[in-house]
């Protein structure tokens, strides 16, 4: 039987995946299938995949007929994946030799359905670093476990840190939602609340490749990277909802430094939001921080884009500072 089914999306990856597909072929642990999904490649892509695939049985190749994006990509991974525990890497990024070996450790000794590794380097043109994320608690040098709400709030939520167990996934028919960016934060978000406790710790590495031709990377993307983590909790929201799984003490929304509030089309979703968590937000309004409170409360008192202009700065962090006087 195989024990880790490691899912690859692939489009326009000529340039890491063979580097990527190495990484796998290579780790310490061998009971392994790769899964990788084209997702209409319009480089070389395909015919690299097919060339392992041919000299290595262990690697199995799906072809998507039409882009469906990451997000739906991967669910073609977890519905022919045949392992005991579900791995995610992407298509750029590699991992050390003995990575999935002690992230299996780790989740059969942690006894957890989710197993967290934040042993993560980031690397762009020809410069390494180590992630440090902005809110993540430190953690012991053995590991901690992590309740749900802590998980969701404080932990990164990048999915290839993670390794899950496929009778947790089965269990609760978990799979990505069609959106085209964020995913990872409504997947991570949706399974987390599902987990009473995830294990973190340090592991081997993982080596993240900032890629700027990627869907986070390009320059369309960061500039409504704010519009899109607004959808991703509206998502997040609507699913807890309808599955009558939804936790009061989970925050719906965050203001990161790079908010904006400047095209009528962000106002008006951000609008739509928070009429719709108006009545979850304000019963627990105490759990936000002041800045969060000012974009909300900016939001509602405005009818529409034009009445916000009037009265806030569109970059949020200046208009919270310019009403608090820190700013001239």
């Amino acid at each position: 039987m195989v024990n880790v089914s490691v899912i690859i999306p692939v489009y326009n990856a000529e340039q890491y995946l063979g580097r990527c597909i190495e990484s796998v072929l290579n780790q310490s642990y061998k009971n392994f299938e790769i899964i990788c999904i084209n997702d209409v490649s319009k480089d070389n892509s395909l015919t690299i995949l097919e060339k392992y695939a041919k000299n290595d049985s262990r690697i199995k190749v799906f072809n998507n007929t039409g882009n469906k994006g990451a997000a739906l990509t991967r669910n073609i991974g977890l519905d022919n994946a045949q392992g005991k525990y579900i791995y995610f890497i992407d298509a750029d990024d590699y991992i050390d030799k003995k990575y999935i070996e002690c992230m299996v450790s780790a989740i059969e000794k942690s006894g957890t359905d989710i197993v967290l590794n934040v042993e993560i380097e980031s690397g762009s043109k020809g410069k390494t670093s180590k992630f440090h994320h902005p809110s993540m608690p430190k953690i012991s040098e053995n590991g901690e476990y992590f309740d749900k709400i802590t998980t969701i709030h404080d932990a990164p939520c990048f999915i290839w840190a993670r390794i899950y167990k496929k009778n947790f996934i089965d269990k609760y028919n978990l799979r990505f939602l069609d959106i085209k960016a964020t995913d990872d934060v409504v997947f991570n978000a949706i399974t987390s609340i599902y987990c009473d406790k995830t294990f973190v710790f340090y592991g081997e590495k993982y080596h993240y490749t900032v890629n700027e031709q990627s869907v986070t990377g390009n320059a369309k993307a960061e500039d409504n990277r704010d519009l899109q983590h607004i959808k991703a909790h509206y998502m997040i929201y609507k699913y807890l909802k309808e599955h009558k799984i939804f936790d009061e003490r989970l925050k719906l929304f965050r203001v990161y430094p790079f908010m904006t509030v400047n095209t009528k089309e962000k106002f008006d979703y951000y609008k739509m939001f928070f009429e719709t968590i108006e009545n979850d937000y304000k019963t627990n309004i105490e759990q936000y921080n002041d800045m969060e409170k000012y974009f909300a409360d900016s939001i509602f008192k405005s009818s529409n884009y034009d009445e916000y202009l009037q009265n806030h700065n569109k970059i949020v962090t200046i208009g919270y500072l310019r009403r608090n006087k820190c700013l001239i």
